[in-house]
């Protein structure tokens, strides 16, 4: 089947549209793992200032973007439990916000 002539321009408008919507949390929360990975979800709300049920749905968010990734397990350093550690995908689209 043969696409439709400008269907690709369109597909990367409407990728870089997505990226240009970021709340301002899920810059925070990208800029965070940007610089921090890899890094768990407490820790990323510990260096905002906010608790890590603010910051997990912006992670989710963010992975369903392609902007991070899960790269492994950790150990909480409050709880000592198993925790899910993410950084920015390599393969994925790249931002630079600040």
């Amino acid at each position: 089947m043969e696409t439709r002539e400008g269907y690709y321009s369109e597909q990367i408008r409407n990728e870089a549209f997505a990226l240009v919507n970021l709340t301002s949390r899920q810059k925070e929360v990208y800029e965070v793992i940007r610089k921090w990975q890899p890094i768990d979800n407490e820790r990323i709300a510990e260096h905002l200032g906010v608790y890590p049920h603010q910051v997990t749905p912006r992670v989710g968010e963010l992975r369903e973007l392609g902007l991070v990734e899960f790269c492994g397990e950790g150990k909480s350093q409050l709880s000592g439990r198993k925790v899910s550690l993410w950084r920015i995908n390599p393969d994925g689209k790249q931002l630079s916000l600040f």
